[in-house]
């Protein structure tokens, strides 16, 4: 197993570093044009739309009292640098680098098409009630018409020759009372479209009551700037266009809309029917995106039955499922999305995501190198795509994962200017990119052999909080992203050699999640706060654990374990979910261990722990060799003062391999293998295996005395 474990983690490593090394140069050019898309069209192919750091355990050697040398348990404390949740806002950037109409006819004459395949999936909901029964998607008739169904003979039968100069024409007009026309449209001999003109423009909600459509949840289609030009009914077929207060004319095609002005008010003056299509669907999946993940998901899926070729529907499932944990899924649907399309850098960026998040290291660094080659690429996707390849230095070699910063430093350059610009879509995810690049780089500093890390990461901690906070108060849908900063900014802070007090953080990430699950009543998304807080439970763990802190450190664990543990199983298709178990195990064990020299107790966590982290693991932002490694090699210890010496020696053997590979790829200093070699050396000593005791102690002290060397010069 760990000769496995050994040779895939220095591939990956070795090929992460080769590869990015030619990616850097890229950072600093090509023009670029590039509008991001919106659901501006609702249309039938819904068509476009690691590091050195240290782990919880430092050197604290301690003379074992039954042998001859000493078994080091790594582990530490000591306090300092300051940092703060929720920041004030501050332009600083720190330096590194919706009047009844009557006469209409008869809108309400509902007639059942073929049964829609039903949900494949069920879920659950956490609410107080049973949800509504799934509503049947039915296409509304107009005066005995019904798009989809209803033909050309149809027509002239119903309603007589129309005022169209031709009866074959692809479009017909007709006349009704009180209404100002309406417009058929073919595809072919059949009704695609039926549009109706208001004479005078109706509340959305008196329109809503007399087409029966109360129980169908609209979708909300906005204009570039934010504002609702139409709302669409998916099971029903029908698009509500909304007039602005000066009664602006829409000019419809079908189901793709255009306005010629951008004020809209919740008067309908144009009515537009048409079978049900995956379009309305797919907006309305994008409308819950943020509120409630199982209606999107539903919606989601029902659009791909309809329209299996959409690109954009795979990559939204695929931006679901990678929520969710599911990279396997959503990796699946996003290597569909650009098979479709495979020009579209979104979706290829996606794609992206997906490979890294899976540790598919290689194979992401060429499909972001792609997009960063390509002339002309949109200044949003090219700030995207090196945010990406920032992340994906993160895990290469020491001298790539330093580059990282660089990289994501360059997209908050281009992010920042996008963030003033008029498309209210590039400025949601130029200033969610801003606070995610300086989350990144907080991260990745702290992580990293940085001089003056104290003071500098919390610089960046700060701004990403304020740049959060000032979304938060523009939208307050945006607060999620305190969240995902309390995240970090204790991700960040357990690297400290100089702990924080974290107890700050974890009450605004406690009420944050709280304030969230409040609001929705969907299960997914609860279970995505509850996961969150649940790493911030762990993180501050680890630092109250170095804090000498234990029963907080002790209490905290417990909190992590019962979040994380329940939804673990939803999130297995990330390779790092059970490493990210065994380390919380591991951290509660240590606590028993370190601070109440309580090894029996320890050694029933790590029992738990240790079969999770010797399982075969990529490097990944989570799994860190060095905090890896020191995990076996302290958990080997506590075996050892429990009389289980050989599952001792079996751990730390382990441990010193992993460190051994990390060494070898150039993640960490060979000073990392000091501990677990004087470790090995003693207790193959007290075994009488006098032969490896000696090669570790050679080898141990062959490693001391070059670190002696290097400080004297």
């Amino acid at each position: 197993m760990r000769q496995k474990n050994s040779i895939y983690r220095r591939c990956v490593s070795l090929a992460v570093s080769a590869a990015l090394f030619g990616v850097f140069a890229l950072a600093g050019t090509a023009n670029i044009s590039w509008a991001e898309e919106t659901v501006g069209n609702i249309e039938d192919d819904c068509a476009d739309r690691q590091s050195t750091e240290k782990s919880i355990l430092v050197t604290s050697r301690k003379q074992n009292r039954a042998d001859a040398q000493s078994i080091v348990n790594t582990t530490n404390g000591s306090r300092s640098a300051r940092l703060k949740p929720t920041a004030n806002v501050s332009p600083a950037v720190p330096d590194l680098a919706e009047s009844e109409v009557t006469g209409v006819p008869d809108l309400v004459e509902p007639i059942r098409v073929a049964a829609l395949p039903k949900k494949v999936i069920a879920r659950k909901r956490k609410v107080a009630q049973a949800p509504p029964a799934k509503l049947s998607s039915e296409v509304l008739s107009f005066n005995g018409i019904t798009p989809g169904i209803s033909d050309r003979r149809d027509v002239f039968r119903e309603w007589g020759n129309p005022h169209s100069e031709s009866t074959t024409a692809e479009t017909l007009m007709y006349r009704f009372d009180r209404l100002r026309s309406v417009r058929v449209k073919f595809d072919g001999n059949i009704v695609d479209a039926v549009i109706v003109a208001l004479d005078q423009p109706m509340s959305t909600k008196e329109l809503t009551r007399k087409l029966g459509l109360e129980a169908v949840r609209p979708a909300i289609l906005t204009n570039k700037v934010g504002a609702p030009i139409a709302q669409v009914y998916p099971e029903r077929g029908v698009v509500m266009r909304l007039a602005s207060a000066d009664q602006t004319v829409w000019a419809v095609d079908g189901d793709d809309f255009s306005e010629s002005e951008p004020d809209t008010s919740s008067q309908v003056i144009k009515v537009v029917i048409q079978p049900i299509k995956a379009g309305g669907f797919l907006l309305r999946a994008e409308n819950n995106r943020r509120n409630d993940l199982t209606a999107c998901l539903e919606d989601l899926e029902q659009a791909l039955m309809l329209g299996r070729t959409s690109a954009r529907v795979q990559w939204l499932l695929s931006d679901v499922h990678l929520t969710l944990g599911q990279a396997v899924t959503a990796e699946r649907y996003a290597a569909e999305a650009i098979e479709i399309e495979p020009r579209n850098h979104r979706y290829r960026l996606h794609y992206a995501k997906c490979l890294r998040q899976l540790a598919r290291y290689e194979v992401a660094v060429e499909q972001v190198r792609e997009i960063l080659e390509t002339p002309g690429i949109e200044p949003l996707v090219r700030a995207l795509a090196l945010h990406e390849m920032g992340h994906l230095a993160a895990v290469g070699s020491k001298d790539v994962a330093r580059r990282a910063v660089s990289l994501h430093t360059k997209a908050i350059e281009i992010a920042d200017k996008l963030t003033l610009g008029n498309d209210a879509n590039v400025r949601q995810i130029a200033n969610e990119l801003l606070v995610e690049a300086h989350l990144a780089i907080a991260v990745g500093v702290a992580k990293g052999d940085w001089e003056e890390k104290s003071k500098i990461v919390p610089q960046w901690i700060e701004r990403a909080s304020a740049l959060s906070e000032e979304m938060i108060a523009a939208e307050p849908s945006n607060l999620p992203l305190r969240l995902q900063v309390a995240v970090s900014a204790l991700a960040a802070a357990a690297s400290f050699e100089q702990p924080i007090d974290p107890l700050l953080w974890v009450e605004e990430a406690e009420d944050t999640a709280q304030k969230l699950k409040e609001n929705t009543d969907d299960e997914l998304l609860r279970d995505q706060y509850d996961w969150q807080l649940g790493l911030v439970y762990f993180q501050a763990a680890q630092i109250e654990h170095r804090r000498s802190e234990p029963q907080s450190a002790e209490r905290l664990g417990d909190l992590a374990d019962l979040k994380l543990s329940a939804l673990a199983k939803g999130r297995d298709e990330l390779p790092d979910t059970n490493y990210l178990l065994g380390r919380l195990y591991f951290q509660i064990g240590a606590v028993h261990a370190v601070h109440y020299e309580d090894h029996v107790t320890a050694c029933q966590w790590y029992d738990r722990a240790a079969d999770l982290l010797l399982d075969p693991v990529p490097v990944t932002t989570m799994a860190a060799p060095q905090q890896h490694g020191d995990a076996l090699v302290s958990m080997g210890v506590s075996y050892w003062q429990a009389e289980q010496r050989e599952r001792a020696i079996e751990l730390t053997n382990s441990g010193a391999d992993l460190i051994e590979e990390a060494v070898e790829s150039g993640l960490l200093k060979q000073i990392a293998l000091e501990v677990p070699y004087s470790n090995l050396s003693a207790m193959y000593e007290v075994q009488g295996e006098s032969a490896p005791a000696a090669k570790y102690s050679k080898l141990a002290s062959k490693i001391s005395g070059a670190a002696s060397s290097s400080k004297r010069r």
